[in-house]
């Protein structure tokens, strides 16, 4: 038998999660490959350190998640035994675990549920990530921006999710909080791959390329160290020689300056040995870590030493010239040659102290020769200015010969050549001037015909209708881009558990019936009244008129018996129509434009138009019969009465609110939307990942609601996704609330998704049928569906007939049961009607 609707749903759930473990195991598996990858690089106990506590995390973040998912399917998937909490590979060297792993496990022991630790655990994640890319920065051998920006998306990503999470502290018990929690698997899921795939690609390529500057650097060390050896000796046998001849004030001075060289050649021998020493040890302090000084001895300092010492030789080299000569030839070309060696290496050592100060100080942006350049302008400046004011006085002097205008160099037009004149070019060569129109067109033109220009402009404009006419397409159908969450795969609600025998048998009748009658379905009605996109339309509430909005600025009413005949057209100034509402009694209509609301009779006669300062994300009549209206306005939904006066206005604090619903009796509002910016301030990686919520039951949702629509009887609520998400159904009860006999608390409960056996774009969905019995829903290629509420048995599929027919809206006539009927609005502002 094929699987139900549930089934598949519980399914797609577990696979969900084994992904996402799949995924933890591969982090774990890199995070292994790194560390011992890292252990052949210097100064790596900060990765090291960094890689071991990702490994832990991740152990209880695949804990927290395993616990999550055994509470939404306790029969498929096994709880996890609390021993493996610590990792027995992840240990210091007196065998003890770290200390939050050991927190986590008296936390669980103390409260029972791992679940409620996940804002602590993910927060605690971020740091991790965090720590990591800092170790891997102290190398300024290796730098790659991509693996920044995507670790420091993924940090502030789990921040906003931990900093969301918080709000529902003792509450996690909830099985829509749970869902929540299980849908972020996919999200964290995908940012886990791209860590992985950094720290194997840091493996294969940072790690040689660390190695080999690491190597490159302890071979300049150890030659350092090797030549400050041989010179030392050089030094030393000289001095043999030297040391007992002090009779003469020259021959101290040589013996001064050669055991000066000695010590400076000594010295540089130790300080290379030492860094070489230094640079090759794991355990040593980042290079942030290390004071500046220390860092300048033992990395800069050898060579200095090395360059004093052979200038203190040369020095004592040329004093013993002078001493043991006897003509002057000798100490006068040792002396040059030595001066001239002297300087060289002066010089050359100072700029490189010079290059690496600037570039340190300046952050590489410039080079010391622009350095240099701009300080000798600088210098020269008072200087350049007395030139040249001495050169303009100079040339202010009477001049009695004087050179021709430059224009005139180009009138070059002779008696000879009456009809050919030269015409300076940009370039300054001169061309000869065409001498008739053809020419010029066939000079300008370069030879390219008419035809050419007149069909690339006749492309270009047919690219610019297809842009405008993608732009509308995207933004009429909100869209939720990533992977689908797994927000509806909740318990059934005790309404929704398996009937008797009796029961199926009798439903099964029933909806056996219902499809024949569904199979009658037939298109009545094919208008097209609209010029654009249909928005919106809506049935009255008695069921007698038909009302429309589109995008041409105009909205519609047609009488349901007669639609072909004259209808009511309202106009609209300025702005797209969005929205049309009928009011309780069916007397009146409303329209929404982005910052105005109008009030009209259903005969359309406009009786009030009312501006609002802010943008109208939507309407909805107060069920009162007092013509109030409902306004929602960004994150506050705004009370109005056709006098324009606002009588209440309500914040919903953070979320800003795309829909609202209000049950008949007028005292619940449910609304839905995202939530901008989490408690602490901290906003998403990206704005589609925004976290959304119901309000009225502060029921979180990782996906994108477009829409919600409430049943007459006021129990259920009908959440529309776009995309290829299908529509949810959730159960609404009134409980009461603590130390209150009155139900006065609203407590949501999740039934079923409908799903379909194809795969399209869904656009809108809506109650049907005399009892709301039915679920209807459009695609945007022209499909539509039509469940059974209780069920969510499919019942009814229309296949689209013409290929570029796209569906907007759908509304169902809920007063005419017999013969049903709906309407679905067009992309090319049709309207069709079908009844049975």
């Amino acid at each position: 038998d094929p699987a139900s609707p549930e089934e598949k749903l519980v399914l797609e759930g577990i696979e969900t999660f084994t992904n996402f473990e799949k995924r933890i195991e591969r982090l774990d598996k890199e995070l292994r490959n790194f560390d011992n990858g890292a252990r052949q690089l210097g100064s790596s106990a900060a990765l090291l350190l960094a890689a071991s506590r990702l490994r832990e995390r991740l152990v209880r973040l695949l804990f927290i998640f395993r616990d999550n998912a055994a509470n939404l399917f306790p029969r498929r998937i096994a709880r996890q035994s609390k021993e493996t909490l610590v990792n027995p590979n992840i240990m210091d060297r007196r065998g003890k675990a770290h200390s939050e792993a050991v927190k986590f496990q008296a936390f669980i022991a103390e409260d029972g549920l791992a679940t409620e630790a996940i804002p602590q655990e993910l927060d605690g994640f971020a740091r991790d990530l965090r720590m990591l890319l800092k170790s891997l920065n102290d190398f300024p051998e290796f730098r790659d921006d991509a693996v920044n920006s995507s670790i420091h998306a993924f940090a502030a990503e789990l921040e906003y999710r931990a900093s969301c999470l918080t709000e529902y502290k003792g509450y996690f018990r909830l099985a829509s909080v749970q869902q929540y929690v299980h849908g972020l698997t996919a999200e964290i899921g995908s940012h886990i791959d791209v860590v992985a795939s950094n720290l194997a690609m840091f493996i294969d390529i940072g790690v040689p390329t660390i190695q080999l500057s690491q190597q490159y650097a302890a071979a300049n060390l150890s030659n350092l160290a090797t030549f400050g050896t041989i010179f030392s000796g050089v030094t030393a046998t000289l001095l043999q020689l030297s040391y007992n001849h002090t009779n003469t004030k020259l021959a101290v001075s040589v013996n001064a300056f050669w055991f000066s060289s000695l010590v400076f050649s000594v010295a540089a021998i130790a300080t290379s040995l030492l860094g070489l020493a230094w640079t090759q040890a794991i355990h040593r302090s980042p290079n942030h870590r290390v004071p500046w000084w220390v860092l300048t001895w033992i990395r800069r300092s050898p060579l200095v030493l090395l360059v004093n010492a052979v200038m203190f030789f040369f020095v004592g080299l040329i004093l013993v010239t002078y001493t043991i000569s006897n003509n002057m030839v000798t100490p006068i070309l040792i002396t040059i040659f030595a001066t001239v060696t002297s300087i060289g290496l002066a010089s050359s050592l100072c700029w490189i102290v010079s290059e690496r100060f600037v570039s340190i100080h300046h952050q590489g942006h410039i080079w010391l020769e622009d350095l240099m350049l701009e300080t000798i302008k600088h210098i020269t400046a008072p200087t350049r200015t007395i030139t040249h004011r001495l050169y303009s006085g100079f040339r202010g002097l009477p001049l009695y010969v004087r050179r021709p205008p430059p224009a005139r160099l180009f009138e070059r037009t002779t008696d000879d050549e009456p009809g050919q004149s030269a015409a300076p070019t940009s370039c300054g060569v001169s061309i000869a001037s065409p001498s008739s129109l053809e020419d010029v067109v066939s000079i300008v033109s370069g030879g390219t015909p008419d035809e050419q220009d007149e069909a690339r402009r006749s492309r270009a404009r047919e690219r610019f209708k297809r842009a405008v006419r993608t732009v509308i397409s995207m933004q009429s159908y909100p869209r939720t881009y990533g992977s689908q969450s797994l927000d509806w795969m909740l318990h059934p609600s005790p309404a929704s558990r398996t009937p008797s025998i009796r029961g199926k048998v009798i439903r099964r009748y029933g909806l056996s019936t219902l499809s024949q009658k569904l199979q009658n379905l037939e298109c009545t009605e094919d208008i097209s009244p609209h010029q654009a996109l249909v928005r919106d339309l809506q049935f009255s509430p008695d069921g007698k008129y038909l009302a429309t909005a589109s995008w041409d600025k105009t909205a519609c009413i047609f009488k349901v018996a007669e639609p072909s005949a004259d209808n009511h057209v309202l106009h609209h100034e300025r702005g797209f129509t969005e929205q049309i509402l009928w009011s309780t009694c069916g007397g009146h209509v409303l329209t929404r434009s982005p910052r105005g609301i109008k009030i009209w009779t259903k005969d359309g006669v406009c009786l009030k138009t009312i501006r609002r300062p802010h943008i109208v994300q939507f309407l909805q009549w107060v069920p009162l019969g007092d013509m109030s209206v409902l306004s929602v306005e960004g994150s506050e939904i705004v009370k109005l009465v056709p006098s324009e006066k606002v009588l209440e206005t309500y914040n919903c604090g953070r979320v800003q609110l795309r829909r609202i619903v209000v049950t008949s009796d007028g005292h619940r509002i449910i609304g839905i939307g995202p939530i901008g910016e989490a408690p602490n301030g901290l906003h998403p990686s990206r704005p589609t990942r925004v976290e959304k919520r119901i309000i009225g039951n502060q029921v979180p949702l990782f996906q994108d609601v477009s829409d919600v629509k409430l049943a007459r009887n006021n129990t259920h609520l009908l959440f529309s996704f776009g995309d290829q998400s299908p529509p949810q159904l959730w159960k609404m009860d009134l409980v009461g609330g603590r130390g209150r006999a009155s139900r006065n608390c609203a407590r949501l409960t999740f039934r079923h998704a409908f799903s379909s056996p194809v795969s399209f774009e869904y656009v809108a969905s809506t109650f049907g049928g005399k009892n709301d019995q039915f679920i209807l829903c459009a695609g945007k290629s022209g499909e539509i569906l039509i469940w059974d509420r209780e069920s969510a048995n499919l019942l009814h599929h229309i296949y689209p007939k013409d290929p570029d027919q796209d569906l907007t809206c759908i509304s169902c006539n809920s007063l005419a049961g017999d013969p049903f009927a709906f309407a679905v609005g067009g992309h090319d502002g049709s309207i069709r009607i079908w009844s049975t």
